[in-house]
């Protein structure tokens, strides 16, 4: 069909066919199954007294023989423990098992035995997980072995039972034994091989919902856009280049550092992995070690969006509106990185270790995107300090980061840390404030400051004082990856060599293949950075595991490193064709109606809420991942769980994207609101104690949202109602 002159050509809404609808339920669905895995528990080490009964009995129920062995050997206080009596009854094998007489085969639908008579066996499994359930509650849990060989004799017992029993249809009977058996597997497995124990569901069903909801909304959005865009897209031999501007090197820089810096901490790592010297990598990372040029230049890019916003008569929420809805969307992706990277490990049996190192590194840069999005949010405030008081401005920022120092030393909570960071991220954001006012310093000025820097870091490596490595450093704050003060030295290191070389770097900028590298990285990032991803996989595997591949690279193409590699090839295949392959340069930021009453608060209320929330889901998803859901909040009272953070991300999206388009006043934004707290005040109250800040935090968002939703709904019927009494005159 061809497009008329009244508006684009009818197209296929892909989200309105079955197939989209159906790919959305798999994805959520997928994504809330491994978000919910159970956490990992530690080693609890061989087990001793009635632990080592349990595990002894377990044993038994392994070897199955003429005599049922395994009641022998059960702990005295097994039934007082566990409330069970077990039994023995004779199997179809001829053999005598000791059973749970209460159990069964579980099915979604109850318990069956199928017409081909599972039901020894599975009572004798059922046993089993009760003796893990036991060791459970002795403090103790038995190792995930236990499981797993516990699973595997139900497997070969219940395919056994096809050819003991076929029933004139062994066949089928294989089919439904291998059916159980993969139930069963999906079941330890979301466990994580520990005990059977039941978790409550309800926060993360609820949280799979709001997902699925907030993703149904903000994609539409999407293909609403990417169709007017396409509607209205010049020929591509006329779509015009971007400008060799200044925003457009401080963007080349920024993509430069992040780049580099990820590069170097998965080259440190590797190496470490294949046994290289400690000594010969501190060189490497104080060449890639780029956090404070990284800010620098955020800094810059800040500081010219604000004057861009002001410009067209915007204001501070239109500001955060542009900036940070612009910077989310690349965010969004490192849900997939979160979920995609530790599968993918253990898909490659990486030892625990050092699947938490890899997925470290695949997340650095979640929290250096999370830290600018907080530097974005105080631009303005410190601009503003900026012109009024520059050098007051940086000697309090450089006595909170001392402050801050000192508090990490002596509390053993992460969050000075964090503070650690932040602060040192606008440090770097003054000073490219300081830079764009008073232009670079003298060169004599800029080398002596250089010189003075390069010579306290070489003396606290020297003297021991610090670590000689500045990246990749284990115990040291995330966003940084590196101690703080030794960070701020070989920053203001490498401004001054970027200071000196500003005139070649500048020509370099200008390049038209610069500026075509940069166009390409800032308009497909996620896709590349999926990709790399992958071929990182690909190394970790050949370096940390040279004796598997003794016989040749086969081991690569065995189906379990396949599924790996397509964990994340696939995805960023699918993000660049449906996503960043139509995306075009940033749409200027514009100035929306000035609202005045009830559309002014709601308007920045929307903004408020969405900055918070975006920013909770980010450093949500760069804390907890997806590897075990052990890392503790450094925000008691505030679950950080993947499906939550996921909520509070979408939300954050969500709210940001109405402030921008104009439609923060509508009852439907309150309305998502309200849906999107309950997941977050499900958890809050599903515990044994109530969370009371997260129950504050979402509960006050939730009451507000109501209240909000209740007064466009007065606003719009009023409305009506003039509008219905004026032409009824």
């Amino acid at each position: 069909m061809t497009a008329t002159a009244d508006g684009p050509p009818p197209v296929r809404r892909p989200l309105r066919t079955s197939a989209w609808a159906l790919v959305l339920v798999l994805v959520v669905v997928g994504f809330g199954f491994v978000a919910s895995r159970s956490q990992a528990r530690p080693d609890p080490g061989p087990p001793r007294g009635d632990l080592a009964a349990a595990r002894q009995a377990v044993d038994a129920l392994l070897a199955p023989g003429p005599a049922p062995t395994a009641l022998d050997r059960l702990p005295a206080d097994f039934t007082e423990v566990t409330g069970v009596l077990p039994d023995r009854m004779p199997a179809r094998d001829g053999t005598v098992r000791a059973v749970h007489v209460d159990g069964g085969c579980s099915a979604p639908w109850g318990d069956d035995n199928t017409r081909w008579d599972y039901s020894v066996p599975c009572k004798a499994h059922d046993l089993g997980y009760d003796l893990l359930r036991y060791a459970a509650a002795k403090g103790s849990p038995l190792g995930p072995d236990a499981r797993e060989a516990l699973d595997d004799r139900l497997s070969t017992d219940m395919h056994a039972a096809c050819d003991l029993n076929p029933m004139d249809s062994a066949g089928t009977c294989r089919v439904v034994a291998s059916a159980y058996s993969f139930g069963m597997l999906l079941n330890s497995w979301h466990q994580r091989w520990g005990p059977p124990i039941g978790e409550p569901i309800g926060p993360a069903l609820a949280g799979l919902a709001v997902i699925g909801v907030l993703l149904v909304v903000r994609l539409r959005g999407w293909l609403r856009n990417r169709r007017t865009a396409a509607f209205a897209t010049v020929p591509p031999g006329a779509r015009p280049r971007a400008p060799a501007s200044s925003a457009g090197r401080w963007a080349l820089l920024g993509v430069a550092a992040i780049a580099t810096m990820v590069l170097g901490e998965s080259v440190v790592a590797l190496a470490r992995w294949a046994g290289a010297s400690p000594g010969w990598l501190w060189p490497l990372t104080w060449l890639a070690q780029l956090s404070l040029v990284f800010f620098f230049a955020g800094g810059h890019a800040n500081a010219a969006g604000w004057h861009a916003v002001r410009a067209v008569g915007g204001g501070y929420r239109q500001y955060l509106a542009h900036r940070a809805g612009r910077l989310l969307r690349p965010v969004l992706i490192f849900a997939v990185v979160a979920f995609a990277v530790p599968m993918a490990l253990e898909l490659l049996r990486i030892p625990g270790g050092t699947a938490a190192h890899v997925l470290r590194i695949a997340l650095h840069p979640l929290w250096l995107l999370g830290v600018y999005l907080l530097t974005i949010v105080a631009t303005p405030p410190l601009l503003a300090a900026h012109r009024i008081r520059p050098r007051l401005t940086m000697a309090a920022l450089a006595c909170v980061l001392v402050t801050a120092e000192t508090l990490a030393r002596a509390w053993t909570t992460p969050l000075p840390h964090y503070v650690s960071a932040v602060v040192l991220a606008l440090l770097a954001q003054q000073a490219a404030f300081c830079h764009a006012t008073y232009g670079r310093p003298r060169p004599v000025t800029t080398a002596i400051v250089a010189v003075a820097a390069m010579g306290c870091l070489a003396a606290i490596a020297i003297t021991g004082s610090g670590p000689p490595v500045l990246l990749g450093l284990p115990g040291a704050p995330e966003p940084l990856a590196g101690p703080p003060l030794p960070v701020l030295l070989l920053g203001i290191v490498q401004l001054g060599v970027l200071g000196l070389l500003a005139g070649p770097l500048r020509r370099f900028a200008a390049n038209a293949t610069a500026l075509r590298v940069t166009t390409t990285v800032l308009r497909a990032p996620m896709s590349l950075y999926l990709s790399f991803l992958a071929v990182m996989l690909l190394v970790v595997a050949v370096v940390y595991l040279p004796g598997r591949l003794d016989g040749g690279l086969d081991v690569l193409a065995e189906p379990r490193s396949l599924l790996a590699l397509a964990l994340l090839a696939a995805p960023a295949a699918l993000v660049f064709r449906w996503f960043e392959r139509h995306a075009g340069p940033p749409a200027p930021p514009s100035a929306e109606p000035v609202d005045a009453g009830l559309g002014a608060l709601l308007g920045r209320s929307a903004t408020v809420l969405g900055v918070g929330y975006a920013t909770l889901g980010v450093f949500g998803f760069a804390l907890s991942g997806f590897s075990d859901g052990t890392v503790p909040s450094p925000v008691p009272g505030i679950s950080l769980d993947p499906i939550q953070s996921l909520v509070h991300l979408l939300l954050g999206v969500v709210l940001l994207h109405t402030v921008r388009i104009g439609s923060s006043g509508r009852a439907s934004t309150w309305a998502l609101t309200v849906l999107a707290c309950a997941p977050s005040l499900l958890a809050a109250t599903a515990g044994q104690q109530v969370d009371r800040l997260g129950l504050l935090v979402h509960g006050g968002t939730a009451l507000f949202a109501v209240a909000a939703l209740a007064c466009t709904v007065v606003v719009r019927g009023r409305s009506r109602q003039a509008l219905a009494t004026e032409h009824g005159g």
